[in-house]
């Protein structure tokens, strides 16, 4: 099945399953207080949203509830569009990474990402781009479907099942060379290899393909930051983009050195992930080319902290600290300029706590205005489904979020919600 094709069923399933939680033709009338749209700038008061099949059929103020609706009064709450997170890894759970690679089974790491998904989604989290499931075999378009289905709850997912990388560029480490370890990436190298790799990962059912263009561990000695070696030539980068681009699948590159971001954008990928140490020049030649920027903060915040890899050496601890000020910097250049910004948490040991991604990145400089902008409307043109999720408008999935507060004056609000709707269903209620 082609991408485009698998696309088109992928929404067909979630409008499928939004319209089998309640009888055809049923009609909800959301009664909110105050409404921000995922992309204007001020927050409008007394919204109606009127919602059938798990699709907004209307908006705006004033409007009268359809006789026979069903209400669901959010008069007390400030309504946002479901929040997406565009970097996430499901299939982790809280715990040591090393036995949950070495010592538990697909099917079992298939089940934590169910837990992890109904966290995810109560946490507010409507749609999430799953950047790679670290060695978990196929459990992440498994889940994707079964939520599509409606067999289970949890946030829309789009899977890049695993991250193509250059061979030794991304693997477990820390074990003697000879140890036959579980592939938590596909290794190919070349042109040649790098295409048939990305044909499998279309075949096997990923929605995106992400490229580690850097090995992690190959450099650490030599830097007090975090930091990488090059892997992939040019020629198997543009080979890369060039495959998944005529799948129809978009290319997220992990990637930390200026360098390298530089590499992946005249290659054609369609975001940076994480970018520690990119420059003001870099961001402005992204925002030229249409290439997004996921900085994921948070991440190597808890990190340094050691609320994630306890067992870190101190070493890297150390390291940690000097990262997380490298990129901090980054991310004010970025603010800079007029690139795109998209929040991805990358916060995997930490289920549902993805939102708070957005207060690292206002603490950082950005206004929470743009923040919400880079969870709703903006991360929905990455993900390639603009007008359907990020927004509360006519035609979009009815996916709506209620908060206490005002996120435009505390985007810590955007935390603790109250009331989830995901496709015209509640998934939480809190009131």
């Amino acid at each position: 099945m082609s991408a485009r094709r698998r696309a088109v069923v992928w929404l067909a399933a979630f409008a499928w399953a939004a319209a089998a939680t309640a009888a055809p033709g049923d009609v909800t009338y959301f009664k909110c207080g105050r409404l921000f749209d995922g992309v204007s700038a001020t927050l409008a008061a007394g919204i109606g949203v009127v919602v059938r099949d798990g699709t907004i059929l209307d908006v705006g103020p004033g409007l009268p509830v359809p006789a026979g609706a069903t209400v669901v009064d959010l008069g007390a709450y400030t309504v946002l569009p479901g929040i997406i997170d565009a970097h996430t890894h499901v299939a982790l759970h809280p715990g040591s990474y090393e036995d949950q690679i070495l010592r538990e089974t697909p099917e079992r790491r298939a089940i934590e990402a169910t837990v992890n998904a109904r966290l995810t989604l109560e946490s507010g989290i409507t749609t999430i781009r799953d950047l790679g499931n670290e060695g978990a075999g196929l459990a992440d378009v498994a889940l994707r479907d079964a939520i599509a289905r409606g067999s289970v709850p949890g946030p829309r997912i789009l899977a890049a099942i695993q991250p193509v990388t250059a061979t030794g560029a991304y693997g477990l480490v820390g074990f003697q060379p000879a140890a036959k370890l579980p592939r938590i990436s596909y290794e190919a190298d070349g042109p040649v290899e790098v295409r048939r790799q990305v044909r499998t990962l279309v075949r096997e059912g990923a929605d995106v393909i992400k490229i580690y263009m850097e090995s992690f561990e190959k450099r650490q000695a030599e830097s007090d930051v975090l930091s990488g070696a090059r892997t992939y030539s040019d020629e198997e980068l543009d080979a890369l983009v060039d495959e998944a681009h005529a799948g129809g699948l978009k290319v997220a590159a992990h990637t930390y050195s200026d360098e390298n971001g530089r590499r992946a954008i005249a290659a054609g990928a369609d975001s940076i992930e994480h970018g520690l140490y990119l420059g003001e020049a870099t961001f402005r030649l992204m925002a030229d080319k249409g290439v997004a920027y996921v900085p994921t903060l948070l991440v190597y915040e808890l990190w340094r902290d050691a609320r994630i890899f306890p067992t870190s050496s101190p070493e890297t601890l150390r390291k940690l600290k000097s990262t997380v000020d490298r990129h901090s910097e980054a991310f004010r250049a970025a603010l800079r300029t007029p690139v795109k910004i998209v929040m991805g948490s990358d916060t995997f040991e930490l289920p549902g706590t993805n939102s708070q991604e957005l207060v690292a990145m206002v603490r950082a400089g950005m206004t929470p205005l743009e923040a919400l902008r880079s969870a709703t409307s903006r991360s929905a043109d990455l993900l390639g489904l603009p007008g359907r999720i990020g927004v509360v408008r006519k035609g979009a999935f009815a996916d709506l979020v209620a908060v206490s507060g005002d996120p435009l004056a505390d985007i810590a609000a955007v935390t603790r919600p109250v009331v989830v709707v995901k496709g015209g269903t509640l998934a939480l209620d809190k009131r």
